[in-house]
């Protein structure tokens, strides 16, 4: 350290040392920095499957807490060989 003090008055830059962070300071720099993740609840999720000669599918419901529903349904063909 003292070497590069003086290296550095030769260019009219002193060295100046940090003061130590209080314990008190730090916690409340992280906990300002963090956020907290609000538990929102499960959607619910229905599906429902069916198998034909045709071919074969499936139907998805999913329930918000608010009650509001989003519906699929999926179709599946194979070809036979």
């Amino acid at each position: 350290m003292i070497k590069w003090a003086i290296k550095l008055r030769e260019y009219d830059i002193s060295y100046q040392s940090r003061s130590a962070i209080k314990a008190q300071a730090l916690a409340e720099i992280i906990n300002e920095a963090t956020t907290m993740e609000k538990d929102e609840g499960n959607w619910m999720l229905h599906a429902d499957g069916s198998s034909t000669l045709a071919g074969s599918g499936v139907g998805v419901v999913l329930t918000s807490l608010e009650g509001d529903k989003l519906e699929y349904a999926l179709c599946f063909y194979v070809k036979p060989q």
